[in-house]
């Protein structure tokens, strides 16, 4: 039975629809088509049915489903096997923005010096948005924010390094006590809905400061660049941030770790786990040197 097909009928399975399976999979919708047929002729049964602009599983679909997804998997874990030794393959890799400047090029390079055969694809994006690409299957690992809650027992995590809070405040403010300098200038907040906008939340809940907000974004660098043009103040983990050239900034660690931000590679338990060991082993060591 061809592999290559039981994966097409398990990606159909995912998007719902024959248009959407053939755009994940970068193939036409007639070679899709033609290999879900393939898949249902050996099979001798009909495994999916048009309804309306997608298609829906028959219960013969239904029943094979499982069955289908195992075999790719084992099929995915032979090839793994096969070239362990040489470390070989395609890894998917997400990451949050501040990691893609800040961890990402040093660990390509080391990846790319020690095991020149794995093939990496980077997918940007945020740490939630990766996390549910890991748990669709739609990467294998991700560069990103632990969450503030129980991960699924499906994925791994390997914390790479923790990232202190740090007050940002454009060179020409006055320095003061930092709750002084926080309710005295406007506020530019990060996204109280990502997670690292509840981190800050929650040190300005818990020490009882009041900001005058001003604007409200998912884009730390952004953020950094509006505060080095003197448009407010704002609380930030230390990345590694960097004002942009020409311009300076004036920024105050929050001393209690208790508000670091922890920052590691989340990956899917399954053949790429070699790689995924490999690629945050990069990380790692390069995110320590930095």
């Amino acid at each position: 039975m061809n592999t290559r097909f039981l994966r097409t009928f398990c990606t159909v399975a995912d998007r719902g629809s024959l248009a959407a399976a053939a755009r994940h999979l970068g193939l036409a919708n007639a070679s899709v088509a033609e290999q879900i047929r393939a898949l249902e002729a050996e099979l001798n049964t009909a495994l999916v049915v048009r309804r309306g602009q997608g298609v829906a599983l028959t219960d013969a679909g239904q029943a094979v489903l499982g069955a289908a997804r195992q075999i790719v998997v084992q099929a995915d874990h032979l090839r793994h096997l096969a070239q362990a030794r040489r470390l070989t393959g395609r890894l998917r890799v997400g990451a949050i923005s501040t990691a893609l400047i800040a961890m990402m090029p040093a660990a390509l390079r080391t990846l790319s010096q020690q095991h020149p055969d794995i093939e990496i694809k980077v997918v940007p994006g945020t740490s939630a948005g990766l996390l549910q690409m890991l748990e669709t299957g739609e990467i294998d690992c991700a560069l990103a924010v632990r969450p503030p809650f129980r991960l699924p027992k499906s994925l791994s995590w390997r914390l790479v390094r923790d990232e202190p809070l740090v007050m940002i405040a454009p060179s020409t403010t006055e320095r003061q006590p930092i709750g002084a300098m926080l309710a005295g200038a406007p506020f530019i907040r990060m996204d109280r809905n990502a997670w690292t906008g509840q981190l800050v939340s929650r040190f300005l809940h818990d020490r009882r400061i009041t900001v005058r907000e001003l604007f409200e974004l998912d884009a730390p660098e952004t953020i950094v660049i509006l505060v080095a043009e003197g448009v407010g103040v704002s609380l930030l983990p230390d990345w590694g941030i960097t004002p942009p050239v020409g311009r300076d900034i004036h920024m105050v660690p929050i001393p209690d770790p208790k508000y670091a931000r922890a920052v590691g590679v989340f990956g899917s338990r399954g053949p790429a786990a070699t790689l995924i060991d490999v690629f945050a082993s990069a990380v790692e060591e390069t995110a320590g040197a930095s």
